[in-house]
């Protein structure tokens, strides 16, 4: 059985000057399939993939 996944697509809040704009982005996304994860503050020009891995890493240690 094979199992398919849908994409992520990530959204900064901050990119978009009004929530009109920023829900009309994220339901084009979720429209086409995408899981949209949205962040509503931080360094938009940032890799979102160090985060996650320091966030996968912390998490590894409590477990420990």
């Amino acid at each position: 059985m094979s199992l398919l996944h849908k994409p992520t697509y990530y959204l900064w809040h901050s990119d978009f000057p009004s929530q009109e704009e920023f829900e009309a982005e994220r339901r084009k996304y979720a429209d086409i399939g995408f899981r949209v994860v949205t962040f509503s503050d931080g360094d938009p020009d940032a890799d979102i993939h160090n985060g996650i891995r320091a966030l996968i890493k912390n998490h590894l240690a409590d477990t420990d």
